[in-house]
């Protein structure tokens, strides 16, 4: 069920930025307003909490998270105003860091002026940890990933106490070493247990992992360590824990549903339990009927089963109605449902039937997929745009007789970033078989492509453009988006590119049923 809440989680943890900065304050004064002001922002008030934050700025001037929630709460209103307001306030307390790091938040997605922000933040005081772990984010933006990791492992060190810079840090550490990125992930919980950044670790731990007994294992630990009842990640997790049993175990599957369904109290959240272990009983008893040779009634017993609400993953239930409908003795009905499958949502379990049953039915699944595909494409809309650096025009008409991936992107959108190695690990293993266009449709952040480009090191082609052009032409009202065109130029599909190992071998089967 990993897609119940995916496209959530992932926004939440990638394209978000850093938590609250969670410097607080000893003083007794500043933290009654501050905890005024957040009751008064929950409640609607802003106006309220405002006042009230600035109150506790005033009991105490470097209550970080006081003016962090102060500049959130009136920044789109009164952007001018409150970036005058800290100016003044930078001016007069020179030897204050918060106020330099409060115009650097203000200054959000320019970047340079972030930069400048933060560093005379650092030169008025290095051990000011707030601003070494927003530097990171500047750096990200450029793509430096040596520049993120430093600043976050100061930040880190400076306050060690703080779960969200050693949560920063580990899950930073992927972009040049992944395994020792999940060595730290599972560290972060062992330094912070029972705590949210400790099962967010543990949870982004798994996301990328292909050792199934290994990720079972950490699962596991988040079910009993980090209570899925108390915990968003750890509830968000066991939603993949549940995916991973159905294609592997169906029976300890059906025992996680009713775990979770002693657990959760949530209405919303417990209906969707109650399908899942609907779903997994269904899918234990098949198989239990198909090992006694009752094919029919194994394929009965499937009759009207759907995946549970949210659930990306139809690859289970497809693999056991294909093998109660081969048990019953219709292998071409088999043949059919795990085509279907391997068009929709390929994997390597779904080959291997579909090469199992396609040779005893003298069939070419291969080539069969290939006629699918095509039969389902449609040409790809014709362009010549500027690449840059350089000044050289790029047509798609140049890449005819490869397949390419056209993805619309700009920097500072974090799901955009978090994409591009998905394509880059494409382009490392498929080679000149594969071209990667890579569409910025900002061009206030040029600049910013090219050198975030350059500095992680991908072989993307940089072409300019603009959202209403991307829109225009090909439909886009958001990025990041991919499309995948074949080597006659048509547009195949719209790949889902989600950093998750099942999801990437999803991608990775997809392009390569183009390859002749």
């Amino acid at each position: 069920m990993g897609g119940l809440r995916l496209a959530m989680v992932v926004v939440a943890a990638l394209a978000a930025p850093a938590p609250p900065q969670t410097a607080g304050t000893a003083d007794a004064k500043a933290r009654a307003a501050f905890d005024s002001a957040m009751g008064a922002l929950r409640d609607g008030h802003r106006v309220t909490a405002a006042r009230l934050f600035r109150e506790a700025i005033e009991a105490d001037p470097r209550f970080v998270a006081a003016h962090e929630q102060y500049i959130e709460t009136r920044q789109d209103e009164s952007r001018p105003e409150i970036e005058a307001l800290y100016e003044g306030w930078a001016a007069a307390h020179p030897d204050n860091p918060v106020y330099e790091w409060g115009l650097a938040k203000i200054a959000g997605n320019a970047s340079h002026a972030a930069e400048a922000h933060l560093r005379r933040a650092i030169a008025i005081d290095s051990s000011f940890a707030p601003a070494h772990a927003d530097l990171a984010m500047v750096a990200e933006l450029k793509g430096d990933s040596r520049a993120v990791l430093d600043s976050l492992k100061r930040a880190s060190d400076l306050d060690p106490s703080n779960a969200a810079y050693a949560f920063r840090y580990a899950y930073a550490t992927k972009a040049v070493d992944p395994a020792a990125s999940n060595r730290l992930l599972q560290q972060v919980a062992d330094r912070f247990p029972g705590t949210d950044e400790g099962a967010r670790a543990l949870y982004w731990a798994t996301f990328e992992m292909t050792d199934v007994p290994a990720k079972l294992a950490i699962f596991e630990r988040l079910r009993t360590a980090f209570p899925p009842e108390h915990s968003f990640w750890s509830e968000s997790a066991m939603n993949d824990y549940f995916d991973l049993l159905t294609a592997v175990d169906p029976g300890r599957a059906r025992a996680l549903a009713a775990d979770m369904q002693d657990r959760i109290r949530a209405a919303s959240e417990r209906k969707i339990w109650d399908e899942c272990a609907a779903y997994a009983s269904a899918l234990a008893e098949s198989a239990e009927l198909r090992a006694k040779g009752d094919g029919r009634a194994a394929l009965r017993r499937l009759d009207g089963v759907k995946p549970p609400r949210g659930s990306l993953d139809e690859t289970p239930l497809g693999i056991a109605r294909a093998a109660a409908l081969e048990a019953a003795g219709d292998r071409d009905a088999a043949y059919a449902l795990l085509l279907d499958l391997a068009v929709k949502a390929p994997s390597d379990a779904a080959a291997r039937e579909l090469t199992r049953v396609g040779a005893a039915l003298d069939r070419d699944p291969a080539a069969d997929l290939r006629v699918r595909r095509e039969a389902a494409s449609t040409p790809a809309p014709p362009f010549t745009l500027r690449a840059y650096p350089g000044d050289a025009n790029v047509s798609l008409a140049d890449y005819k007789g490869r397949v390419v991936l056209i993805a619309f992107w700009y920097p500072s959108c974090g799901p955009c970033r978090d994409e591009l190695p998905i394509l880059q690990r494409v382009l490392d293993k498929y080679k000149d078989r594969v071209a990667v266009l890579a569409l910025n449709v900002r061009p206030d952040e040029k600049d910013l492509a090219g050198a975030f480009l350059a500095n992680r090191r991908f072989g993307f082609r940089l072409l300019e453009t603009t959202g209403d052009w991307a829109e225009t032409t090909y439909g886009v009202t958001g990025v990041p988006a991919t499309f995948l065109v074949d080597d006659a130029g048509r547009v195949v599909l719209r790949p889902r590119l989600v950093p998750t190992a099942r999801y990437e071998r999803m991608f990775e089967l997809q392009i390569e049923s183009l390859f002749r």
